[in-house]
């Protein structure tokens, strides 16, 4: 039998712990500094693992509503059509995980904003759809990221 994915990642957890950081000489500060990070990051991955699936599917939900939200807008210039066509495009095609489709659909989003920096108007209507909607996701991923620390707002304790 293999050894689940815990054990695995706890086996790693174990060598940095137990073998790679005692051999790290005490003037390497910075090196005894990554693998501790590396050894957060771990953790953080394992406390993490059986709610990812969920987190990732909501912010393909998300990011595809954003999508949904910029292809309504009108007045589109003509410079823009491919980007906004490569947008609609990312949101039809529905293989792959939804990572994979989230990252498909950012990409798409990003080009459509880059062709619309010459058009200041349709530039500011896209991002008066984007920033609210990004601000929404921004909530929610502090929240999933909370347990990491850097955000004092939504570190646990």
């Amino acid at each position: 039998m293999n050894p689940s994915v815990d054990d695995r990642l706890n086996s790693v957890l174990r060598a940095l712990e137990t073998v790679v950081l005692p051999a790290l000489p005490e003037n390497a500060s910075l090196a005894q500094e990554q693998v501790m990070l590396a050894m957060g990051q771990l953790q953080i991955i394992q406390a993490q693992r059986d709610a990812a699936a969920g987190y990732e599917q909501e912010e393909l939900d998300d990011i595809a509503t954003m999508a949904r939200a910029v292809l309504e807008v009108s007045d589109v210039p003509e410079g823009c059509s491919d980007a906004r066509r490569g947008l609609a495009d990312s949101l039809e095609k529905e293989d792959g995980y939804p990572r994979e489709r989230s990252e498909r659909i950012r990409e798409a989003l990003d080009a459509l904003l880059i062709a619309a920096h010459e058009d200041r108007s349709y530039h500011r209507a896209l991002t008066d759809v984007i920033l609210p909607l990004g601000q929404k996701r921004a909530v929610k991923d502090r929240g999933w990221f909370g347990m990491m620390g850097f955000d004092a707002e939504y570190a646990p304790g």
